[in-house]
C-alpha cells in the first residue's frame, strides 16, 4: 500500500452504462485538485464542508468533460477522516473514464482495493469490525445478512469487545497492583471476585466465539446437496422448493448426471440448492461420472438433504449408506418423498418401518406440494436455531473474529486455574493479558500491517 500521504482516486460505482456514476477523492490535496478540473460559480478551495456544487469538468487542455455536481467534504468529517471530494457525472465507461482521468492527471494517485475505508479505520472513524461489516454489506446476500452487517456497522460488536477489553485491563491493573503490596501482607483484591469476573468473562467470549456458526450462515448462506438413491425423487423436490422447473424429471433412474445448482431465500436466509445424480452402483461411464461429482459436492455441504422413496421400503440406515459427506460437523434433514403414492395407513406403516431409531424429519410429496413448506423449515432449523444464540445477542461473522475470541476464551480459562491452583497473581495477570490482547486484535487496537492486507485486499475499488 502506497504512503498515507497521497491523494487518491477511484471510481465508487460499478461499471457500465447507467444513470449517474461516482468518482470519489481523499486525501490532504483532494480539494485543491478537484478544483483543478472544476468549473462552477465558485472554487471548490473556499466550499465548506457537506455542499454540492454544479459545474464542469475540464480536461488539461481545458477541453470539456462533462457536466457535474461535485461534494466537498472536509475532514475530520468525511468517511476517511480526510478532506473528500466526490464527483457525480453521467453514466458511462468512456465518461467516467474521462472524469477519472481529467482527476489523475492533476495529480490523484489511483486508489487500491478498500484504500479508502483503511484510511477510515486508521484515521480512527470506524474499527476494524466496522470496516470488515462494510465489505459484508456490500456482498450481502439475504436479509439476514443485510441485518447483521448493518449491525457490526453501527459499532455493536466493537462495542461489546471494547467494553469487556476495558473490564479486563482494570482487572489485570489490579492484580499487578497487588504484586506491590504483597510482600507487606496486604490483599487489596478478594480472589473470589476475581474468579467471579473471569468465569462472566469467559462465558462472554465463548458464546459470542460459539456464534460463529450462525454469523457464518448469515453472511454466507447454507450450501444445501440433495442426495439418495436415483428416481427417489430429488429432481421433483429440487424444482419444488425453487417453485421452478428448473431440473428435468422423468420416470427414468438415472436421469440426472450432473448437479444443478440454484439458490432461494427461506426465512430471509441465502439456501443454495444443488441437486444432484443418485447415488448407486453403475456401468454407465457418464452416470458414474456424476456419482462421482455428487460424492464431491457432498463434503462441502452444510445440509445434506437426505431424499428417500417411501414406496421403496428401504430402511434409514440403508438410505444413509453412502451419503457419508465430509467428516465434519454437518447437517442432515431426512425426507420420505412420494407419499402422495400411499394411502394414509400404508404411509404411517412405511413412515413406521423405516425409521429405525430415528424418524423421518418430514414426510413430502414433491408432486403435491405437501412438506415442501416444513422441509424448508427445516433445512434453517437444522443449523440456524441449534446454534445456541438468542435473537438478541451478538453475531460473529468472521473466522478471524472466532479466533481472537477462541484465544480470549483459552487465556481466561488458564487464568481461573491459575487462580484457583493458588498460582501467584503474575502468572494470572499474564493470562488474562493474552486474553487482552486477542481482544484488542478483533477492533484493530492491536493488528500486524499482513492482517490489514489481508482484510482490505477482499474489498472492490472505491471502497
Amino acid at each position: 500500500m502506497s504512503s498515507m500521504g497521497d491523494t487518491i482516486a477511484a471510481v465508487a460505482t460499478p461499471g457500465g452504462a447507467g444513470a449517474v456514476a461516482i468518482i470519489r477523492v481523499s486525501g490532504a490535496h483532494a480539494i485543491p485538485i478537484g478544483g483543478r478540473v472544476f468549473r462552477g460559480r465558485m472554487p471548490l478551495e473556499e466550499a465548506g464542508g457537506y455542499t454540492v456544487h454544479h459545474g464542469h469538468i475540464v480536461g488539461e487542455a481545458g477541453d470539456l468533460v462533462d457536466e457535474v455536481l461535485v461534494t466537498v467534504f472536509r475532514g475530520p468529517r468525511s468517511y476517511t477522516g480526510e478532506d473528500m471530494v466526490e464527483v457525480s457525472c453521467h453514466g458511462g465507461m468512456l465518461v467516467t473514464a474521462s472524469v477519472f482521468g481529467a482527476l489523475v492527471e492533476a495529480g490523484a494517485r489511483p486508489a487500491g482495493p478498500g484504500e479508502f475505508t483503511r484510511r477510515a479505520f486508521l484515521n480512527g472513524r470506524i474499527d476494524l469490525t466496522q470496516a470488515e461489516a462494510v465489505a459484508d454489506l456490500i456482498v450481502a446476500r439475504s436479509h439476514r445478512g443485510h441485518r447483521t452487517s448493518v449491525e457490526q456497522l453501527s459499532g455493536r460488536l466493537g462495542g461489546r469487545v471494547r467494553e469487556l477489553r476495558e473490564s479486563l485491563v482494570s482487572l489485570c491493573a489490579l492484580l499487578e497492583l497487588q504484586l506491590d503490596f504483597a510482600e507487606e501482607g496486604l490483599e487489596i483484591l478478594d480472589a473470589r471476585e476475581v474468579d467471579r469476573k473471569l468465569e462472566v468473562a469467559a462465558g462472554l467470549t465463548r458464546t459470542m466465539a460459539e456464534s460463529y456458526e450462525k454469523g457464518r450462515v448469515f453472511r454466507d448462506g447454507i450450501l444445501v446437496v440433495l442426495a439418495g438413491a436415483p428416481n427417489a425423487g430429488k429432481s421433483s423436490l429440487f424444482n419444488a422448493l425453487l417453485q421452478s422447473e428448473r431440473a428435468i424429471v422423468t420416470p427414468t433412474p438415472g436421469t440426472t448426471r450432473d448437479f444443478i445448482e440454484e439458490s432461494i431465500s427461506v426465512e430471509g436466509i441465502a439456501v443454495r440448492l444443488v441437486d444432484t445424480a443418485g447415488l448407486r452402483v453403475t456401468q454407465d461411464e457418464i452416470e458414474r461420472a456424476g456419482v462421482v461429482r455428487t460424492e464431491s459436492v457432498l463434503k462441502n455441504a452444510d445440509v445434506i438433504l437426505l431424499v428417500v422413496d417411501s414406496t421403496g421400503g428401504i430402511s434409514l440406515q440403508e438410505a444413509m449408506e453412502g451419503v457419508d459427506g465430509s467428516g465434519r460437523e454437518q447437517h442432515r434433514v431426512t425426507v420420505l418423498n412420494k407419499v402422495d403414492l400411499l394411502s394414509i395407513a400404508e404411509c404411517g406403516a412405511a413412515q413406521a418401518g423405516m425409521r429405525d431409531k430415528e424418524a423421518w424429519d418430514v414426510r413430502v410429496s414433491a408432486k403435491t406440494g405437501e412438506g415442501i413448506e416444513e422441509v424448508r423449515k427445516a433445512i434453517v432449523e437444522s443449523v440456524v436455531h441449534g446454534a445456541g444464540t438468542k435473537e438478541d445477542d451478538i453475531v460473529v461473522t468472521s473466522r478471524r473474529h472466532q479466533d481472537a475470541l477462541q484465544r480470549a476464551h483459552r487465556g481466561l480459562v488458564s487464568a481461573r486455574t491459575s487462580l484457583l491452583d493458588g498460582n501467584a497473581n503474575e502468572f494470572v495477570a499474564f493470562d488474562v493479558r493474552e486474553a487482552i490482547n486477542a481482544l484488542a486484535e478483533i477492533t484493530g487496537e492491536i493488528t500486524s500491517e499482513d492482517v490489514l492486507n489481508n482484510i482490505f485486499a477482499k474489498f472492490c475499488i472505491g471502497k
